[in-house]
């Protein structure tokens, strides 16, 4: 990814916890029937699954990073159908009905006022709709642009899984800038936390970095007309247009004027953009009837169907009643089904394969029995629940016609709990019964207590990020401290070698501070400061940084500039400051400041040594009367006569 010098903290921590917390982003329900349903049929193909599995960002995001961790020395794959050909399709298959089954129903763990489902929906629109652009402006392929723009927002997914408390505490204050309540939460916002995800997908950096500026292309340091620019401007369209459509506050005449100005940005008629969005639409519409995205909203903390069953418990009470999926033939184990809720077990029976998975998605038993006349390869349906993630939770009562050695031995093999005779006793069946609530007794108290010690991780993580965040602050003026700078510094240095770009530092010392102290006393020092700091970050660019190196001294790191340009950057902060009057009581106070310039060249061996450069044409800026620009070049310090400057 493109390094921008902005002095902002780095993502480690951010980066640490979503290599824990990658394989827990949610799917909806959906997707995960769909493909289960899909991977029962012996004639499915790769677009059958990739049409799929692109409807889910988090998914999408998974098979992207197995099969660019499995490509080394390959072109990055930036299609899922390309991952899936690269992966195979059994493996693609497996692996997608484990991930799409991860903790789809822990309401208990979820982000509470975090819109699920609007953000799926939001998510595969704004996709449909870049996909419909790509094919008229020909920026990059269309498969391309969807996999990046369903995926530009998973940073929000991202947080809801990571922070589930602290973001949603975050969401009901409504914030009018969400990234920037986010940054002041968290240390980072969505649209950077992305940005970093699909990089770690193995995204290309080339629709990343645009496809990061989606809320915003105005925001997006790239040249007037290139493709960066003009990719930025496809994702910002694709996102305003997918809001429009879901977000009913906002008014026609105002989505009219924006989609009319991007649109031009792209170089389309703005006629075109109509039928583009209505087939968008209607696909989103197709897409959504498959996946069986609710309209109605998550259900609330607990267990599904909560809200339905006044008697349903908590997660760690003992008094919770099981729910049983019982699949058998049609006419038999009616006597079974009957004792099983005269025991207070929710019983649900099904009688055919596709059946039993629909249900199994929808109420996620705890007890699975398979009765021995079912219309089912038993062996095989075993495996495939004991694939997913929930599966390898439920407990699974085979049902025998005869419990001999081989049969039992048969159905233990490929995943059944146990095996019980179909002419069971009623005593038997209850002592049984008691083994598997001791069972999911033992289970939801270790849920209820890994759900704790997650929480508890999450918060020391949050803590030792606004502790890093601290550590890489100056208090006073808000500033990054001089750790914060050595870092970038270090990172500006490194890619300026690769690339060869400019790298350019301006020393900055407040002129006669001490005298400021001594006269004015050291609280008016402070607000001086203060002030000062913010007026040097009011001055700067994106792609520049502004820092407090200790006492009254700042560092500016740019890298945009050639020296002619930081010359003039240099002139127009010194002008800022000396206009700059400051109201202390009764008093005020007036400033200057002497500025330092050097660009890195051949003789740098080390960003060490450009600051040295600068430092000496900071001092020799004082030596010669201060409130002036001094600046090193080609080993001599020359001098900028701020009367001729204007």
């Amino acid at each position: 990814m493109m390094l921008v010098v902005s002095g902002d903290p780095p993502l480690s921590t951010a980066r640490t916890l979503l290599d824990n917390a990658a394989e827990k982003l949610p799917s909806p329900n959906g997707v995960a029937l769909a493909i289960m349903e899909l991977w029962e049929d012996e004639h499915a193909t790769v677009n059958q699954l990739a049409h799929l599995a692109q409807t889910d960002p988090a998914l999408c995001g998974r098979l992207l990073k197995l099969a660019n961790s499995a490509s080394t020395g390959l072109r990055p794959v930036t299609s899922i159908p390309e991952a899936i050909v690269r992966i195979g399709l059994k493996t693609v298959g497996e692996l997608a009905v484990a991930f799409s089954l991860i903790d789809v129903n822990n309401y208990d763990e979820r982000c509470q006022s975090f819109d699920y489902l609007g953000f799926w929906s939001q998510c595969l629109l704004m996709a449909l709709i870049c996909r419909e652009l790509g094919r008229v402006t020909y920026l990059a392929p269309p498969e391309e642009l969807f996999t990046c723009a369903l995926m530009a927002r998973i940073g929000l997914l991202a947080f809801a899984t990571i922070y589930p408390q602290a973001f949603s505490d975050l969401l009901d204050a409504k914030p009018s800038d969400l990234a920037a309540a986010e940054r002041q939460r968290f240390g980072f916002d969505h649209n950077e936390l992305s940005a970093e995800m699909l990089e770690d997908f193995g995204l290309p950096e080339a629709l990343v970095e645009p496809a990061k500026f989606h809320e915003n292309s105005g925001k997006a340091d790239f040249a007037e007309h290139s493709r960066g620019a003009k990719l930025a401007t496809l994702f910002h369209l694709g996102h305003q247009l997918a809001e429009s459509c879901l977000e009913t506050s906002i008014s026609e005449a105002s989505q009219a004027n924006r989609t009319k100005t991007l649109a031009r940005r792209l170089g389309l008629p703005v006629e075109q953009i109509s039928p583009l969005l209505r087939q968008s639409l209607k696909q989103w519409q197709e897409w959504s009837k498959v996946l069986e995205l609710p309209e109605a909203p998550l259900p609330p903390a607990g267990t599904p169907g909560a809200a339905d069953d006044p008697d349903a418990a908590t997660p760690d009470s003992k008094s919770k009643k099981l729910q049983a999926l019982l699949i058998h033939a049609v006419g038999s184990d009616h006597a079974l089904q009957q004792l099983l809720e005269t025991r207070s077990i929710h019983v649900h029976a099904c009688h055919e394969q596709n059946e039993f998975l629909r249900l199994a998605l929808q109420i996620q038993p705890q007890l699975i029995m398979i009765g021995e006349d079912a219309a089912v390869e038993k062996d095989r349906l075993c495996r495939l629940i004991r694939s997913t993630e929930w599966g390898k939770k439920v407990y699974i009562m085979s049902i025998l016609d005869c419990c001999d050695s081989e049969q039992t031995t048969q159905a233990l093999s490929s995943g059944a709990d146990i095996c019980v005779r179909q002419d069971i006793g009623t005593q038997e069946l209850e002592a049984h019964l008691l083994v598997v609530q001791r069972f999911f007794d033992l289970q939801a108290k270790w849920e209820h207590d890994r759900a704790e010690l997650r929480r508890i991780a999450n918060e020391l993580a949050l803590s030792h990020r606004r502790m890093e965040v601290l550590s890489l602050t100056d208090q006073l003026t808000s500033l990054p401290n001089r750790r914060s700078a050595i870092e970038a510094l270090g990172q500006a240095w490194s890619m300026s070698e690769r690339t060869d770009q400019p790298m350019s530092v301006i020393m900055i010392d407040i002129d006669h501070f001490k005298h400021i102290n001594d006269h004015f006393g050291h609280a008016a020092g402070d607000q001086v400061l203060t002030d000062v700091a913010k007026a040097l970050k009011a001055d700067i660019r994106q792609g520049e940084g502004i820092y407090r190196m200790g006492g009254e001294e700042f560092l500016l790191l740019s890298s945009l500039s050639d020296i002619k340009q930081l010359i003039v950057v240099a002139e127009r902060l010194r002008r800022r400051i000396a206009a700059l009057r400051i109201d202390y009581g009764e008093h005020e106070i007036q400033l200057s400041i002497s500025l330092g310039v050097a660009q890195r060249g051949a003789e740098h061996d080390h960003f060490d040594a450009l600051l040295s450069a600068a430092d000496k044409a900071l001092y020799a800026a004082k030596d010669g009367g201060r409130n002036r620009v001094c600046f090193y070049h080609n080993d001599r310090i020359h001098t900028i006569n701020p009367s001729a400057q204007g």
